[in-house]
């Protein structure tokens, strides 16, 4: 009885992954049949279920966040600062055409899941090809496809245009980054007054057409190949709408594996609400990380850390890359461990994971997998036809 109002106590993804070890595939099902919200299941199986597939985002972007909602002000910097690094993020007016006359003008600062999710595609792409030159797609249409927006509309308030404005909030704003050495022997750098890309003027080149490929500026791409932390291109994917999410999910990414004592890393309320760029009370900011680290351990179920407190404890984690649940949070409650396929010396495979064919019902059903970013859209490159 003790043991499984423990478990209750446990955040979803972690309750799945303990379901999953210590009683089978079915009781994940049978779990999840008694919760209201079934994405969370079909996020924890999608990333259970896919090999893992390596994407990437600079270190102070997993540590320090863009707006997740507009500011009221959003033509003023964006500053994130928290005792030994920051972050600032500065709109700097570009030049365009209004009423037939030449302006500058500044489009204000990003904020949202778009610039995130592009940010997260264009630096893998940099730093699996080594290369700053970031192919986009044939057309917008195709980059949205593979950003992994399958519904694409051209309104006025369209997924198309809403990303245009995005991308070109994001790619006109000028970066400054300061990181002090830590206490985990991360050396102490400074970047300033960078721009990702230096070539970049719109979402349409000169001509009107859709600029097929970015640059990024020459200092921030060596910048981000020494600071870059790997993610699961999966897990992005199933977070790509919800920006507090992808913030949490990349925090923790950056963070976990980075601890390293046994007894945990222990951080304020107020620091992560500085590291998230949150401003609204404590009180509400605490309930919204308890809800979606909810979600976040469905896509990262070894990540183990604690909120439940009036402190935040981080303790050392595997990657969000590794497949397999080895997290030591899931080793502490067992049952009926599952026993390893050994051959010789090693470990070929473990029980199988459910998959969407194994785990069939009327009540919940896992949805399809549509294959766009970052599923694979990062494995090949296409070519510029």
């Amino acid at each position: 009885m003790a043991k499984k109002q423990h478990q209750a106590e446990l955040p979803l993804g972690h309750q799945y992954a303990l379901a999953l070890l210590n009683e089978g595939r079915q009781s994940v099902l049978n779990l999840a049949e008694g919760e209201r919200d079934d994405r969370i299941y079909n996020s924890f199986l999608k990333v259970q279920d896919e090999e893992p597939e390596n994407a990437f985002l600079h270190s102070a972007l997993c540590a320090m966040s863009l707006p997740a909602r507009r500011p009221k002000d959003d033509t003023q910097p964006i500053i994130r600062e928290d005792g030994k690094y920051a972050l600032a993020i500065n709109p700097k007016p570009v030049l365009q055409i209004l009423d037939g006359k030449s302006v500058m003008r500044s489009l204000g600062v990003p904020f949202g899941s778009y610039p995130r999710i592009v940010l997260i595609y264009m630096l893998s792409e940099a730093v699996k090809r080594r290369s700053r030159d970031v192919y986009l797609g044939r057309n917008f249409t195709e980059w949205m496809r593979r950003l992994g927006y399958h519904t694409v509309s051209y309104g006025p308030r369209g997924s198309a245009n809403l990303l245009k404005e995005q991308v070109d909030r994001l790619l006109a704003c000028e970066w400054q980054i300061r990181w002090d050495e830590d206490r985990n022997g991360e050396s102490a750098f400074a970047v300033k007054e960078v721009k990702l890309s230096n070539e970049y003027s719109g979402s349409l080149n000169r001509d009107g057409e859709f600029a097929r490929e970015i640059s990024l500026s020459d200092v921030f791409f060596r910048h981000l190949i020494d600071h870059a932390v790997p993610l699961n291109e999966v897990a992005i994917r199933e977070l790509k709408n919800q920006p507090t999410a992808l913030d949490l999910y990349t925090y923790l990414a950056y963070r976990l594996p980075r601890v390293n004592t046994t007894r945990g890393q222990i951080i304020s309320w107020d620091q992560l609400a500085k590291h998230l760029g949150n401003s609204c009370d404590g009180r509400r900011f605490r309930q919204t990380i308890r809800e979606t680290f909810n979600v976040v351990s469905a896509v990262y179920p070894n990540a183990n850390a604690d909120f439940t407190g009036q402190i935040v404890r981080l303790y050392q984690s595997p990657a969000p890359t590794e497949r397999k649940l080895v997290g030591h949070h899931l080793r502490v409650v067992k049952s009926n461990p599952i026993r390893p396929i050994v051959e010789g010396n090693q470990v070929a495979s473990t029980r199988p994971v459910p998959t969407a064919s194994d785990l069939k019902s009327d009540a919940l059903k896992p949805v399809t997998i549509h294959k766009g970013f970052p599923a694979g859209s990062l494995s090949v490159h296409p070519g510029t036809p």
